[in-house]
């Protein structure tokens, strides 16, 4: 493709000559000629910013003769007020990623550079271009040679040629590139390009035009000097005296700073007088922008040296790198955020739309390894650079390892990236050479308090708020008051991150720095690792039997936030538990505390599995009703795969409750068993302990905990008497509603849902439907049936594409949460919707792998499903010989996860003819 960039030249004094209005008109026209002339020549506006134009042709040919006709035509117009408008173009062919936002890639920043450097009236053509048209060009235009330049993006050189005609101005100065001798400054070349941060680097120049000091902050390795080195090259124009970067990483003498400002300026010295005042003097009368490079070795002298040239210089501006504020008045500071992300390993999510992607395959590129996005490496690295938490130098590292390395094999590998992220460039500094080098720089800057409370924070997964923070930290020479200030000048230094919640502060350490925290905890010994584990989960058992009183109440979806924002600290808390000596009682508090929200938020199979095997331990029933209530939440756990174990683990629990004259309970056990019986597939044995729930509950008064026996009963009522459920789902619902319990209401609406479906009714499972997506949004519900049933009614209004769409969602959640049986729905559910559009064999493919996943859990299908199981499954037949099914149902079952994911989530083939 030719990418062309155009805008109008000195528009802001225009606008200030003119004024709104006026120039309101001058850009109605501007934009009519540009636009007139892309359509005249088969041109394509991708893009328009205020009076900026990107477009893409297929012809450069094309291009030129389209930015031929802009240029005569604003030449000629009559602009109101009689002013002169002029446009500067810039045209570079290349390639692109076509992507929904518009093309991406490399080459649309070369033509947008070209064009920046270009004046009024004229036109830039790259070397690539200039090649290309060079033989074809109208009679009398032709292409001047205005050598080579190095352009604001820091990279390689561009050979560049001025577009010359007849109608066209052909003088005008010096181009204004890095080489013109007017824009004084000494940015180096950079051999690497500048990928991304178009946002970030916009609010870089926007402070930097507004602030003299701005202090770029971020950890080591977090592109801190390579957005500076950018946003000065950007800011060239605006400098009477130049761009001037310091760079300070070398110099270890803090008297030196002075002296090292002084030589990048070529300032001399004078002997006997203090370095600080010569500086200052020769820097008063300049308007200029200095860039400190790699201040946080020497922030105390590059803080002074700072304030003295803020305070005496009144022209010039500061531009600061470092791993810390400098703190002095009017700085103004700038959190250098990770690079973009994409969401998720799904390819819909646009990779190649994130910066740390566009890094990656730019890098490896450097490397001579070509990689598409396509799947399977797409998603390969998607999970890389979200693992790399989008840090800049790690990305970088990663990237020159594929030399060696498959991209699958590198993901797989990031756990050691201290020893597999190494081989930076040998002219670089030693400290930048490695990830491991860059971190323990700033490790090494700290005082010792702040280097153990650091180490500490390991014991955090995912985040943690200040209170966590003083509770699990302050042992062993922190005391509890000094964390609040330790913590504030790590986060500082940029070694931890803060994040504001709805309701409060939170921390975290990049998953880099906490690998090198917890290194550095085992170093400090088993004694401080032991001692902060334990502090971690005691604080947490805190929480966990604080919000757990609250989970059935009006409160109930505060307390799942609440819950949500540490669910990874919680887990971690309750497996240390489970393994500590004398830890038994622990555990089991913690499965009693938080069996609702687990039931929501973690697949069931973990937490029996966490919890199962602390129930059979001696010491488990020293206290009988702490035992039964842990051993509730393994029961949910084990309901999808009810067994013999689970059940007599059922009926043990029930003789608990009844042995300690527990009536609430007792309540829980018998609905508990009902509901076990059901995914059992023996509802008729599951209908007694039903009822008598029910009946216990009715007495008890307790709406809350009516609704949850109701719902287990309905499990079995509705399929052995479905005519007599309808009346308890109102009642159940109505319960719920009453105490407040939105999740219990969700549950009943989704099953209500189901109950429609199976008496035909579809209008009212929608509403239903609608209803749970309702109360579940409210308190964040994730571990859910309602795509499954959503589908199943899309299904049946024969919108076949929304029902496959709805059971890819709910198979994408179950995978990122690891609901194995929700899966196996949603996988069936895709195997009769590929079945209804007549790909016979994927259908049977997919209905094998349905299976497989079923029978991994040992449970059942339930009704409706297994009746659009067969119904599906002897349509293929009837279509396909019956060794063909076989042998592609079979080949489905045999899928490893992985493959039955790409399969499920893969693109529909062409129905056989």
């Amino acid at each position: 493709m030719t990418f062309l960039f155009t805008d109008i030249a000195g528009s802001t004094m225009l606008l200030r000559r003119t004024g709104e209005a006026t120039y309101g008109q001058v850009l109605a026209a501007h934009h009519a000629l540009i636009r007139s002339a892309l359509a005249a020549y088969g041109g394509t506006e991708l893009t328009m910013m205020g009076d900026g134009f990107f477009a893409a042709f297929t012809s450069p040919r094309d291009c030129v003769a389209a930015v031929l006709s802009m240029q005569q035509g604003i030449e000629v117009h009559a602009w109101p007020a009689g002013q002169q408008v002029r446009v500067r173009m810039g045209v570079h062919t290349g390639e692109a990623e076509t992507t929904s936002a518009g093309p991406v890639g490399l080459d649309v920043h070369r033509a947008a550079r070209i064009a920046a450097v270009a004046h009024g009236g004229q036109v830039l053509l790259s070397e690539t271009s200039a090649a290309l048209v060079r033989d074809a060009l109208p009679d009398g235009v032709g292409l001047a040679d205005l050598g080579v330049h190095r352009l604001k993006d820091l990279g390689r050189p561009e050979r560049l040629f001025q577009l010359t005609a007849p109608a066209l101005l052909a003088d005008f100065p010096p181009l204004r590139s890095l080489g013109n001798p007017a824009l004084l400054n000494n940015l180096p070349a950079e051999l690497s390009t500048f990928v991304g941060r178009e946002h970030e680097l916009k609010e870089v120049q926007a402070l930097a035009e507004t602030g003299r000091l701005v202090t770029l902050v971020a950890a080591g390795g977090a592109g801190k000097t390579r957005l500076a080195m950018q946003a000065a090259a950007e800011l060239l124009d605006d400098t009477d005296d130049g761009v001037w970067l310091v760079e300070l990483a070398a110099v270890t003498d803090a008297e030196a700073v002075p002296a090292s400002i002084a030589a990048a300026l070529g300032i001399v010295m004078q002997p006997g007088r203090p370095a600080l005042d010569t500086l200052a003097d020769a820097l008063a009368p300049q308007r200029a922008l200095i860039v400190l490079d790699n201040c946080e070795h020497l922030i105390d002298a590059c803080a002074k040296t700072a304030d003295a040239i803020l305070r005496r210089c009144s022209r010039m501006h500061l531009l600061a790198t470092s791993r810390e504020p400098l703190g002095i008045d009017g700085e103004v500071i700038y959190w250098v955020p990770s690079l973009s992300l994409p969401a998720d390993d799904d390819l819909a999510s646009m990779p190649e739309a994130s910066d740390a992607v566009a890094l990656f395959i730019d890098r490896a590129r450097q490397h001579g390894v070509e990689l598409a996005l396509g799947a399977p490496t797409g998603p390969l690295i998607a999970s890389i650079c979200r693992r790399l938490d989008g840090m800049p130098l790690a990305i970088e590292l990663a990237a020159a390892r594929l030399h060696a390395l498959s991209v699958g094999d590198l993901r797989d590998r990031l756990d050691q990236r201290f020893r597999l992220l190494t081989g930076g460039s040998r002219a670089a500094l030693a400290r930048q050479q490695t990830l491991l080098a860059t971190v323990d720089w700033s490790h090494s800057l700290l005082t010792t308090a702040e280097q153990r409370l650091l180490r500490r924070l390991a014991v955090f997964t995912e985040g943690f708020d200040l209170a966590a923070a003083e509770a699990t930290c302050s042992f062993g020479g922190i005391d509890r008051l000094d964390v609040v200030d330790l913590l504030g000048s790590l986060v500082n230094k940029s070694l931890v991150l803060t994040e504001q919640s709805p309701a409060s502060l939170r921390y975290r350490l990049l998953e880099t720095i906490r690998q090198f925290a917890a290194e550095r905890l085992a170093d400090a010994g088993e004694g401080e690792t032991a001692t902060a584990a334990a502090a971690h989960s005691a604080h947490f058992l805190s929480v966990a039997e604080q919000a757990g009183a609250q989970l059935h109440g009006p409160e109930q979806g505060r307390w799942f936030t609440r819950l949500d924002a540490d669910q990874g600290n919680l887990w971690r808390a309750a497996e240390y538990a489970v393994g500590a000596d004398g830890g038994t009682s622990q555990a089991l508090r913690f499965g009693a505390a938080l069996r609702t929200y687990w039931t929501s938020r973690r697949a069931g199979a973990d937490v029996a599995s966490l919890f199962a095997p602390v129930l059979a331990r001696p010491e488990a029933r020293s206290d009988l009703t702490l035992y039964a209530r842990a051993a509730l939440t393994v029961m949910d756990g084990q309901s999808f795969t009810a067994g013999l174990g689970a059940l007599q683990l059922g009926e043990d629990v029930l003789h608990v409750a009844r042995q300690v004259g527990d009536r609430r309970l007792l309540i829980e056990a018998l609905g508990q068993l009902c509901g076990m019986h059901y995914f059992a597939g023996e509802p008729e044995q599951g209908i007694p302990y039903g009822v008598q729930a029910v009946e216990l509950a009715r007495r008890l008064g307790d709406d809350a905990l009516l609704a949850g026996s109701i719902m287990e009963y309905l499990l079995c009522l509705d399929v052995t008497n479905p005519a007599d459920a309808s009346p308890l789902y109102r009642e159940g619902i109505a319960c719920a509603q009453r105490c407040g319990d939105r999740k219990l209401a969700h549950v009943l609406h989704n099953n209500a849902s189901v109950h429609a479906i199976r008496a035909g009714d579809f209008a009212g499972a929608r509403a239903h439907l609608l209803q749970a997506v309702e109360t579940g949004a409210d308190i964040g519900q994730a571990n859910d049936a309602v795509p499954i049933n959503l589908g199943w009614v899309l299904r049946h209004e024969q919108d076949t594409e929304g029902a496959r769409a709805t059971f890819e969602t709910g198979l994408r959640k179950g995978r990122r949460i690891g609901d194995r049986y929700h899966m196996a729905y949603c996988i069936l559910g895709l195997a009769c919707t590929v079945g209804d559009q007549g790909d016979w064999q994927q259908a049977a493919e997919l209905h094998g792998v349905a299976q497989a996943f079923a029978d991994r859990l040992g449970a059942p299908w339930q009704d409706p499903e297994e009746l659009y199981r067969r119904e599906s499954i002897e349509r293929i037949r009837a279509r396909l010989r019956a060794a063909e099914f076989d042998a592609t149902y079979h080949r489905g079952m045999g899928l490893s996860f992985d493959d039955a994911l790409t399969l499920a989530l893969g693109p529909v083939r062409q129905a056989a003819a």
